[in-house]
Protein backbone atom coordinates (compact mmCIF):
# COMPACT_ATOMS: atom_id res chain seq x y z
CA UNK A 1 0.00 0.00 0.00
CA UNK A 2 1.26 3.51 -0.86
CA UNK A 3 0.61 6.78 0.94
CA UNK A 4 1.97 10.12 -0.37
CA UNK A 5 4.41 8.20 -2.54
CA UNK A 6 5.78 6.09 0.33
CA UNK A 7 5.02 2.49 1.16
CA UNK A 8 2.84 2.06 4.23
CA UNK A 9 4.19 -0.37 6.81
CA UNK A 10 1.86 -2.47 8.94
CA UNK A 11 3.15 -2.89 12.49
CA UNK A 12 1.95 -5.30 15.15
CA UNK A 13 2.73 -4.40 18.76
CA UNK A 14 2.48 -7.37 21.11
CA UNK A 15 1.90 -5.90 24.55
CA UNK A 16 0.52 -2.36 24.76
CA UNK A 17 1.60 -1.42 28.27
CA UNK A 18 3.63 1.67 29.15
CA UNK A 19 6.45 1.06 26.69
CA UNK A 20 4.37 -0.44 23.90
CA UNK A 21 1.92 2.46 24.08
CA UNK A 22 4.77 4.99 24.21
CA UNK A 23 6.19 3.54 21.00
CA UNK A 24 2.76 3.55 19.37
CA UNK A 25 2.14 7.16 20.39
CA UNK A 26 5.51 8.29 19.05
CA UNK A 27 5.09 6.47 15.76
CA UNK A 28 1.56 7.78 15.23
CA UNK A 29 2.76 11.34 15.86
CA UNK A 30 5.85 11.23 13.65
CA UNK A 31 5.38 8.46 11.08
CA UNK A 32 2.05 8.75 9.25
CA UNK A 33 3.03 6.00 6.77
CA UNK A 34 2.86 3.34 9.48
CA UNK A 35 -0.35 1.58 10.48
CA UNK A 36 -0.30 0.07 13.98
CA UNK A 37 -2.30 -2.78 15.48
CA UNK A 38 -1.80 -3.85 19.08
CA UNK A 39 -2.63 -7.02 21.00
CA UNK A 40 -3.03 -6.71 24.75
CA UNK A 41 -5.42 -8.56 27.08
CA UNK A 42 -6.14 -5.33 28.98
CA UNK A 43 -7.75 -3.23 26.26
CA UNK A 44 -9.05 -0.62 28.69
CA UNK A 45 -5.62 0.11 30.14
CA UNK A 46 -4.04 0.12 26.68
CA UNK A 47 -6.58 2.68 25.50
CA UNK A 48 -5.84 4.86 28.55
CA UNK A 49 -2.12 4.81 27.69
CA UNK A 50 -2.65 5.62 24.02
CA UNK A 51 -3.31 9.22 23.02
CA UNK A 52 -6.94 10.34 22.85
CA UNK A 53 -8.31 9.52 19.42
CA UNK A 54 -5.38 7.24 18.58
CA UNK A 55 -5.90 5.29 15.34
CA UNK A 56 -4.22 2.23 16.86
CA UNK A 57 -6.53 -0.80 16.80
CA UNK A 58 -6.27 -2.87 19.99
CA UNK A 59 -7.36 -6.52 20.27
CA UNK A 60 -7.44 -8.65 23.44
CA UNK A 61 -5.88 -11.67 21.70
CA UNK A 62 -4.48 -12.86 18.39
CA UNK A 63 -7.79 -14.30 17.23
CA UNK A 64 -8.99 -10.79 16.41
CA UNK A 65 -6.26 -10.47 13.78
CA UNK A 66 -7.92 -13.17 11.67
CA UNK A 67 -5.79 -13.71 8.55
CA UNK A 68 -3.80 -10.46 8.61
CA UNK A 69 -0.07 -10.29 7.93
CA UNK A 70 2.30 -7.62 9.24
CA UNK A 71 5.58 -6.13 8.01
CA UNK A 72 7.00 -5.43 11.47
CA UNK A 73 6.33 -6.88 14.92
CA UNK A 74 7.41 -5.11 18.11
CA UNK A 75 7.38 -7.53 21.04
CA UNK A 76 6.87 -5.53 24.21
CA UNK A 77 5.28 -8.17 26.41
CA UNK A 78 6.74 -8.94 29.84
CA UNK A 79 9.94 -11.01 29.51
CA UNK A 80 8.37 -14.16 30.94
CA UNK A 81 5.65 -14.04 28.26
CA UNK A 82 7.80 -13.06 25.27
CA UNK A 83 8.62 -16.49 23.85
CA UNK A 84 5.07 -17.80 24.12
CA UNK A 85 3.67 -14.59 22.62
CA UNK A 86 6.12 -14.69 19.72
CA UNK A 87 5.36 -18.35 19.04
CA UNK A 88 1.65 -17.53 18.90
CA UNK A 89 2.11 -14.42 16.75
CA UNK A 90 4.37 -16.05 14.16
CA UNK A 91 1.53 -17.06 11.83
CA UNK A 92 0.79 -13.37 11.30
CA UNK A 93 4.46 -12.59 10.58
CA UNK A 94 5.46 -14.74 7.58
CA UNK A 95 8.06 -12.25 6.36
CA UNK A 96 8.21 -9.74 9.19
CA UNK A 97 10.99 -7.85 10.88
CA UNK A 98 10.76 -8.72 14.59
CA UNK A 99 11.92 -6.20 17.19
CA UNK A 100 12.07 -7.35 20.79
CA UNK A 101 12.34 -4.85 23.64
CA UNK A 102 12.23 -7.56 26.31
CA UNK A 103 15.06 -7.26 28.84
CA UNK A 104 17.22 -10.34 29.33
CA UNK A 105 15.93 -12.38 26.38
CA UNK A 106 18.83 -12.95 23.92
CA UNK A 107 18.41 -13.23 20.17
CA UNK A 108 18.97 -16.97 20.12
CA UNK A 109 16.03 -17.61 22.44
CA UNK A 110 13.82 -15.38 20.31
CA UNK A 111 14.80 -17.35 17.22
CA UNK A 112 14.18 -20.63 19.02
CA UNK A 113 10.66 -19.48 19.90
CA UNK A 114 9.91 -18.82 16.23
CA UNK A 115 12.51 -20.59 14.05
CA UNK A 116 10.99 -19.37 10.80
CA UNK A 117 11.56 -15.73 11.77
CA UNK A 118 15.16 -14.83 11.06
CA UNK A 119 14.98 -11.03 10.87
CA UNK A 120 15.17 -10.40 14.62
CA UNK A 121 16.53 -7.32 16.40
CA UNK A 122 16.93 -6.50 20.09
CA UNK A 123 16.24 -2.94 21.22
CA UNK A 124 16.32 -1.51 24.74
CA UNK A 125 14.49 1.82 25.13
CA UNK A 126 14.32 3.53 28.52
CA UNK A 127 11.56 5.11 30.60
CA UNK A 128 11.81 8.63 29.10
CA UNK A 129 10.14 7.07 26.05
CA UNK A 130 6.95 8.04 27.90
CA UNK A 131 7.89 11.67 27.22
CA UNK A 132 9.28 11.06 23.73
CA UNK A 133 12.85 11.48 25.03
CA UNK A 134 14.15 7.90 25.17
CA UNK A 135 17.72 6.77 24.71
CA UNK A 136 17.30 3.44 22.91
CA UNK A 137 20.08 1.01 22.00
CA UNK A 138 19.85 -1.86 19.55
CA UNK A 139 21.70 -4.89 18.24
CA UNK A 140 21.21 -6.87 15.04
CA UNK A 141 23.18 -10.00 14.21
CA UNK A 142 24.05 -11.50 10.84
CA UNK A 143 23.08 -10.64 7.29
CA UNK A 144 19.38 -11.47 7.63
CA UNK A 145 18.65 -7.98 8.96
CA UNK A 146 19.03 -5.70 5.96
CA UNK A 147 20.06 -2.06 5.85
CA UNK A 148 16.40 -1.22 5.16
CA UNK A 149 15.42 -3.17 8.29
CA UNK A 150 17.95 -1.18 10.29
CA UNK A 151 16.56 2.04 8.87
CA UNK A 152 13.06 1.03 9.96
CA UNK A 153 14.32 0.34 13.49
CA UNK A 154 16.06 3.72 13.58
CA UNK A 155 12.95 5.53 12.38
CA UNK A 156 10.60 3.82 14.82
CA UNK A 157 12.76 4.41 17.87
CA UNK A 158 13.80 7.83 16.62
CA UNK A 159 10.11 8.71 16.97
CA UNK A 160 10.43 8.34 20.77
CA UNK A 161 13.87 9.87 21.27
CA UNK A 162 17.38 8.94 20.13
CA UNK A 163 18.73 5.59 18.96
CA UNK A 164 22.20 4.01 18.84
CA UNK A 165 23.36 0.66 17.38
CA UNK A 166 25.64 -1.50 19.53
CA UNK A 167 28.52 -3.65 18.28
CA UNK A 168 27.69 -6.83 20.20
CA UNK A 169 24.83 -8.35 22.15
CA UNK A 170 26.93 -8.28 25.33
CA UNK A 171 26.90 -4.49 25.09
CA UNK A 172 23.12 -4.54 25.64
CA UNK A 173 23.72 -5.44 29.30
CA UNK A 174 26.48 -2.84 29.62
CA UNK A 175 24.28 -0.13 28.12
CA UNK A 176 21.46 -1.11 30.46
CA UNK A 177 23.63 0.02 33.38
CA UNK A 178 23.79 3.50 31.84
CA UNK A 179 20.77 4.13 29.62
CA UNK A 180 18.24 1.69 31.07
CA UNK A 181 18.89 2.39 34.74
CA UNK A 182 20.25 5.91 34.27
CA UNK A 183 16.88 7.69 34.63
CA UNK A 184 16.61 6.11 38.08
CA UNK A 185 19.92 7.69 39.05
CA UNK A 186 18.70 11.11 37.87
CA UNK A 187 15.44 10.72 39.78
CA UNK A 188 17.40 9.74 42.89
CA UNK A 189 19.63 12.81 42.51
CA UNK A 190 16.53 14.99 42.20
CA UNK A 191 14.96 13.36 45.25
CA UNK A 192 18.03 14.01 47.40
CA UNK A 193 18.45 17.55 46.06
CA UNK A 194 14.86 18.21 47.19
CA UNK A 195 15.58 16.63 50.57
CA UNK A 196 18.65 18.83 50.98
CA UNK A 197 16.55 21.91 50.25
CA UNK A 198 14.00 20.78 52.86
CA UNK A 199 16.79 20.34 55.41
CA UNK A 200 17.76 23.97 54.74
CA UNK A 201 14.26 24.95 55.83
CA UNK A 202 12.32 25.27 52.58
CA UNK A 203 8.76 23.90 52.49
CA UNK A 204 8.32 20.56 50.75
CA UNK A 205 6.47 21.93 47.72
CA UNK A 206 9.01 24.72 47.28
CA UNK A 207 11.94 22.32 47.65
CA UNK A 208 10.35 20.01 45.06
CA UNK A 209 9.93 22.91 42.63
CA UNK A 210 13.57 23.92 43.15
CA UNK A 211 14.88 20.39 42.55
CA UNK A 212 12.63 19.50 39.61
CA UNK A 213 13.17 22.69 37.65
CA UNK A 214 16.90 22.74 38.33
CA UNK A 215 17.26 19.26 36.84
CA UNK A 216 14.83 19.98 33.99
CA UNK A 217 16.63 23.22 33.14
CA UNK A 218 20.07 21.60 33.21
CA UNK A 219 18.81 18.76 31.00
CA UNK A 220 17.30 21.21 28.51
CA UNK A 221 20.60 23.09 28.36
CA UNK A 222 22.43 19.81 27.68
CA UNK A 223 19.99 19.19 24.85
CA UNK A 224 20.22 22.62 23.24
CA UNK A 225 23.80 23.74 23.95
CA UNK A 226 26.54 22.06 21.85
CA UNK A 227 29.07 22.27 24.69
CA UNK A 228 29.94 19.09 26.57
CA UNK A 229 28.67 18.40 30.08
CA UNK A 230 32.17 19.13 31.35
CA UNK A 231 32.29 22.51 29.60
CA UNK A 232 28.82 23.44 30.86
CA UNK A 233 29.93 22.54 34.37
CA UNK A 234 32.87 24.90 34.00
CA UNK A 235 30.54 27.61 32.66
CA UNK A 236 28.50 27.60 35.88
CA UNK A 237 31.54 27.32 38.16
CA UNK A 238 33.38 30.49 39.12
CA UNK A 239 36.74 30.01 40.87
CA UNK A 240 36.19 30.34 44.59
CA UNK A 241 32.43 30.60 44.11
CA UNK A 242 29.41 28.74 45.45
CA UNK A 243 29.26 26.03 42.77
CA UNK A 244 32.97 25.35 43.22
CA UNK A 245 32.39 24.87 46.95
CA UNK A 246 29.58 22.37 46.30
CA UNK A 247 31.50 20.50 43.60
CA UNK A 248 34.46 20.15 45.93
CA UNK A 249 32.23 17.87 48.03
CA UNK A 250 30.48 16.15 45.14
CA UNK A 251 33.68 15.38 43.24
CA UNK A 252 35.82 14.45 46.22
CA UNK A 253 37.61 11.06 46.22
CA UNK A 254 35.08 8.24 46.68
CA UNK A 255 32.24 10.68 45.94
CA UNK A 256 30.28 11.08 42.69
CA UNK A 257 32.89 9.92 40.11
CA UNK A 258 33.59 6.62 41.88
CA UNK A 259 29.98 6.16 42.96
CA UNK A 260 28.65 6.44 39.41
CA UNK A 261 31.29 4.05 38.08
CA UNK A 262 30.28 1.52 40.75
CA UNK A 263 26.58 2.21 40.20
CA UNK A 264 26.60 1.59 36.46
CA UNK A 265 28.84 -1.48 36.86
CA UNK A 266 26.48 -2.97 39.46
CA UNK A 267 23.45 -2.40 37.24
CA UNK A 268 25.19 -3.90 34.18
CA UNK A 269 26.28 -6.93 36.22
CA UNK A 270 22.71 -7.45 37.41
CA UNK A 271 21.41 -7.20 33.83
CA UNK A 272 23.83 -9.94 32.76
CA UNK A 273 22.92 -12.05 35.80
CA UNK A 274 19.19 -11.76 35.12
CA UNK A 275 19.75 -12.74 31.50
CA UNK A 276 21.59 -15.88 32.61
CA UNK A 277 18.87 -16.72 35.14
CA UNK A 278 16.15 -16.48 32.47
CA UNK A 279 17.99 -18.78 30.07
Amino acid sequence: MMENGRATLSVLIVGCGNMGAAIANGVVSHMPTINITAVDPNIEKARQLLHVGSPVAVFPDFQGLKDRHFDVCIVSAKPRHVEAALAEARIFLPAALVISIAAGIPLQRLRNAAPDLDRVVRVMPNLPALAGCAMSVGFAEGDSVSSRDQQIVEEIFGAIGQFCWLNSEDEVDLATGVTGSGPGYVFAFTEYLQRAAEQMGFAGNVAEQFARQTVIGAARLLEEDPRSAHDLKLAVTSPGGTTAAGLAILEAPRALPDLLAETTAAAAAMAARLANIQQ
